[in-house]
């Protein structure tokens, strides 16, 4: 379980090192970072574009190239990155690295395509380049404690993030990466003292609270029946201070449902589709909320919605089928789950699900067909016991 956590926890992690929610009515963009010794630019703070390296200027005895080529190979390369022509980028930086060896802004761009492709060690390599280069710079030392982090090695990762502290002790954002990996390496106690020291720091700054939030909600005892009000008070903070940001709002009602407060969950939940109309995953969110609730017309109304946006979304297609099954419409729910198949063959829950609605429908031998089909495609034990469950319930 604890595995599952730290998993789960390490994709958080690095889908924060991309982008942090950003207006709707605004362009999300990652932009590489910036080298400026006086005011570095961190990973949580919003980065200026992409500008070309400055001539690196050695005293040789001998004619050595500009460093002008090296410039045209380095804005080659922001545009191949910001294609997301991975491989073209880093061959255009690394020309760039052959003429210009000692530019550091180059190995920090570098770095930020090798951990595009998950390179981890390509990353952290061009990261210590960096630092070797130029010591006091805050970005290369939180952005290679992030690319040790995604290899589990926590140890190395807090000490270049207690590094980052020394060099810039009131910048808050070096504190909510640090609280991320700690909280991911397992240790949620030391993770909230960094969240909330970053707010001492900051009060207004919203990342602080939302991942804060999350770790609270981590945290939750499991004996715990109410809503727990840290992780609703630090969220409410996220949404006064970030009106538009959809991920406080979904994970504030997943807190309202986690403590049983199921008309504060559909209030949050209206308030993300308010904010991005056309986002599959408020539709998803409130749709299962209103199934639950009995609401099964509301709840087909944002499955309809959700399938319009993206016509072969399974979890949308799934969620309908239930609901047509519930209010015994067979024929639509067998569509849906059919469509579901279609799209993908190897999901064996439509299988089941099918098949569920052909027993309703007193329809035996393809109620088993579906079943039997579902047996050889499963590929867990546990899959495969839950498959059987359903055979051995059918045939008795």
């Amino acid at each position: 379980m604890r595995k599952v956590i730290v998993l789960s926890l390490l994709m958080l992690l690095l889908s924060s090192c991309e982008t942090y929610a950003t207006p709707p009515n605004g362009t999300a963009v990652t932009p590489l970072p910036i080298l400026d010794a006086q005011a570095p630019v961190l990973p949580t703070r919003t980065a200026l574009p992409p500008t070309a390296p400055p001539a690196t200027r050695v005293p040789t005895r001998t004619p050595e190239p500009t460093a002008e080529p090296a410039t045209q190979y380095y804005q080659a390369g922001v545009q191949a990155f910001g294609k997301g022509n991975y491989g073209d980028a880093l061959l255009k930086f690394t020309h760039a690295i052959q003429l210009d060896p000692k530019n550091a802004l180059i190995y920090l761009n570098r770095a930020q395509v090798y951990l595009a492709q998950k390179d981890y060690d390509g990353a952290a390599s061009d990261f210590t380049q960096v630092i070797q280069l130029d010591p006091k710079n805050v970005a290369a030392w939180v952005s290679r404690a992030q690319a040790q982090a995604a290899q589990e090695k926590f140890d190395q990762a807090i000490s270049d993030l207690d590094q980052a502290v020394k060099l810039s002790p009131t910048e808050p954002s070096v504190y909510v990466t640090r609280g991320q990996i700690i909280q991911t390496s397992g240790d949620i106690t030391q993770a909230l003292e960094s969240f909330t020291r970053a707010l001492s720091i900051d009060p207004n700054y919203a990342p602080a609270y939302y991942y804060r939030a999350l770790a609270y909600a981590a945290d939750r005892p499991a004996q715990q029946l109410g809503v727990d009000r840290r992780v609703v008070d630090d969220l409410t903070a996220v949404v006064a201070l970030e009106p538009w940001n959809i991920d406080a709002y979904l994970a504030r009602a997943e807190a309202y449902v986690n403590g049983g407060d199921l008309d504060k969950a559909l209030a949050d939940y209206n308030l993300a589709v308010v904010v991005t109309p056309d986002n599959l995953d408020p539709l998803l969110k409130r749709g299962h909320l209103q199934y639950v609730r009995r609401d099964y017309k509301a709840a087909l109304d944002d499955f309809n919605k959700s399938l319009e946006i993206d016509p072969k979304s399974i979890a949308a297609l799934r969620e309908r089928g239930l609901v047509y099954f519930e209010q015994a419409q067979y024929d639509k729910a067998i569509a849906d789950f059919s469509a579901i198949f279609q799209i993908d063959p190897q999901n064996f829950d439509a299988l089941i699900q099918r098949a569920l609605v052909y027993n309703k429908q007193i329809k035996r031998d393809a109620a088993l067909a579906d079943l039997k089909r579902a047996l050889t495609i499963a590929q867990t034990p546990e899959d495969k016991a839950r498959v059987q469950a359903e055979i051995d319930r059918l045939t008795q």
